[in-house]
């Protein structure tokens, strides 16, 4: 390539353009620009030193809050000006083939898009805050949410705010560029309907799941029956429950299959332990020794919550006196406590020489001897 020929070309081609006044022209984009600079300076200083308050104090605001609001307030200064000033060029040009008048409609029509993404960004920062104020308070005091359903009611809040939002948002920018958001939304209430029959299972377990958490009806490690599973619940969400029998199986429940919900986890739990004694017993003694058994078990086991009661006798059974003794235990502990009672009565009525009655066969064999039998002579 003639690079000489380039650069003769070049400096006729500015002189001709020159020749037709519109050097002045230039003159007045450079410094138009320059002036941009200027003001995006200026204007960034201002920013940093509004900005600088609410980190001294001055201002309320949080700090994630304006930190995001400060890089908004920039970003739109900077775009703001170098579209004005790409505008005010075209003017200063005259362009013939751009129509500047509809630049200008589209400019505001762009300009009030951008206002539109920037007030949902805000809406979003803010409801990002104050869902992480409710549901991630340091002062736990009041607070009703344990930390991972908190955690969990957090995340899918945040994701149902920013789906909305920006639903709103998208459909507003469609108005403002005069596009009919009527049959849009006519069909996006079609395909929603048909998505909505086609995973109506899933929309059940989702929500079933959402009133779980949210109603805190039982918690992972608790001891729960939901859907005829009796176990641990291993890991919970919010589409399913995963719970583990005391035997090891892991059974996966969906949501929306969760109807009754049995918690041995919620509240004093009852131990109840029923000892039958022998009829030819003593029953007031039999229950004098329960009671004093059930108070010593108090002060040693310290999943007791309270004295244990010993109602008396509940059944006169075939072969044995039953009584029922009642304790109250910690959640979860109740069938230890049963267990180990058991083991404790027992004891202390074999030390008192209280007897237990259990099933008994007696056989009686005839004793073979050489009797004579009737009508035998000798």
């Amino acid at each position: 390539m003639d690079f000489n020929y380039f650069f003769s070309f070049l400096e006729s081609y500015v002189v001709r353009y020159i020749t037709y006044g519109n050097l002045f022209a230039l003159i007045k984009v450079v410094l138009l620009f320059v002036a941009a600079r200027l003001v995006i300076f200026v204007g960034n200083k201002i920013i940093e030193k509004i900005f600088a308050k609410a980190e001294t104090g001055r201002l309320a605001m949080d700090e994630k809050l304006a930190h995001t609001v400060k890089v908004l307030a920039k970003t739109f200064l900077i775009y703001g000006v170098y579209f004005a000033a790409a505008l005010i060029t075209l003017e200063i040009f005259q362009i013939p083939i751009i129509d500047v008048v509809f630049l200008k409609t589209l400019g505001s029509r762009a300009f009030k898009a951008i206002l539109i993404f920037i007030a949902a960004r805000l809406v979003l920062r803010f409801g990002g805050l104050a869902i992480d104020h409710i549901f991630n308070r340091e002062d736990k005091e009041g607070l009703f949410l344990e930390e991972r359903r908190a955690h969990t009611l957090s995340v899918l809040l945040r994701s149902i705010l920013m789906y909305t939002v920006y639903f709103i948002a998208g459909l507003m920018v469609l108005e403002i560029f005069t596009i009919p958001t009527g049959s849009i939304l006519a069909s996006a209430g079609i395909a929603g309907l048909a998505v909505g029959f086609g995973a109506q299972n899933l929309v059940k377990d989702i929500i079933t799941g959402f009133f779980i958490i949210f109603e805190d009806q039982f918690s992972v490690g608790e001891f729960v029956s939901v859907a005829e599973v009796t176990g641990i619940v291993d890991e919970m969400g919010l589409r399913t429950t995963k719970v583990r029998e005391w035997t090891g199986q892991l059974h996966t429940i969906p949501n929306g299959e969760i109807g009754k919900v049995t918690n041995y986890n919620r509240g004093k739990m009852a131990a109840l332990v029923s000892i039958g004694i022998a009829y030819e017993a003593d029953v007031d003694w039999a229950i004098e020794v329960l009671r004093k058994t059930s108070e010593q078990a108090y002060q040693d086991m310290a999943t007791i919550v309270d004295v244990p009661v010993v109602q008396g006798v509940v059944e006169l059974a075939d072969s044995a006196v039953v009584i029922r003794t009642v304790a109250q235990t910690v959640p979860g502990e109740q069938w230890a406590v049963e267990r180990e009672l058991r083991k404790l009565f027992k004891q202390a009525l074999d030390a008192n020489g209280i007897e237990i009655p259990y099933p008994r066969r007696v056989v009686i064999t005839p004793e073979e001897t050489d009797k004579p039998r009737v009508g035998e002579g000798g």
